[in-house]
């Protein structure tokens, strides 16, 4: 059975139930889905960030989701461990792994992207006259493109290839220091395309388009909820796999 298909009504197993039970929750977000990616879907049924909020333990998470922690616990438990292709992106030694988010999500920002952008200007010039909430929203698409096209360069002319390098055993001399620099910057950045990415749920009631929505209208919110679930997938491998490892080779 996949994580995406646990009930969030699922029972905590009957033993061992207090220490398996803290066990999962002191624990964080980020390292729980680095060893497992499916714990991302289990995550995404409760609401809970698990790239930009990998940080914060699964306690902190569940209260600031407003979910149970049992039945949380309960899903992840539930969820299949092995034989995924999110497993094996984990044991990608970096230089593939790198290739795979530029070939993959890298790919899917630029081909998205500017489709998002379009989509949204058109609603402006059939509906912003009379529903002045798509005004609002357009400018947030904007922002969020405007955001990630030149984090996108910034990875893959700067921190990228400093990382291949390192894992090659080849001495990286750089104008930014210490490899944490950069690092620290992107995910400077994730989080604020997270926040981005808050204010659109709230412009949208969840990219829920209203009854009275056109066709464009209806294409532009699932292509952002698309999106989005993209980006989750996109920076949890920089934050909580890539970049780990990454300062790993420093040591």
């Amino acid at each position: 059975m996949s994580a995406t298909s646990v009930s969030k009504d699922a029972q905590l197993p009957p033993h061992g139930f207090n220490s398996q039970h803290n066990h999962w929750l002191e624990r964080k977000i980020g390292e729980l889905v680095a060893e497992d990616f499916r714990r991302a879907h289990v995550f995404s049924q409760f609401g809970i960030d698990f790239c930009c909020g990998g940080g914060k333990s699964l306690e902190v998470a569940c209260e600031r989701a407003d979910v149970d922690p049992a039945k949380v616990v309960a899903a992840l438990n539930a969820a299949t461990l092995t034989g995924s292709k999110e497993d094996e992106l984990n044991q990608l030694p970096l230089d593939q792994l790198i290739e795979y988010i530029e070939s993959t999500h890298h790919q899917y920002v630029r081909e998205k992207a500017p489709l998002l952008v379009e989509y949204s200007e058109k609603m402006i010039r059939a509906h912003g006259e009379h529903y002045a909430e798509i005004v609002p929203f357009a400018g947030w698409v904007r922002a969020l493109v405007e955001d990630l096209m030149p984090h996108l360069m910034k990875e893959e002319k700067i921190l990228f290839p400093a990382i291949r390098a390192m894992s090659h055993g080849e001495q990286v001399e750089a104008c930014f220091g210490h490899i944490g620099n950069p690092i620290n910057a992107m995910q400077h950045e994730h989080e604020e395309v997270g926040l981005i990415l808050q204010k659109l749920h709230e412009l949208t009631n969840d990219f829920t388009p209203p009854e009275y929505a056109c066709t464009t209208w209806r294409v532009c919110y699932a292509t952002l909820a698309e999106f989005e679930a993209d980006l989750h997938q996109h920076i949890h491998l920089e934050n909580n796999i890539l970049f780990p490892k990454a300062l790993v080779l420093t040591q």
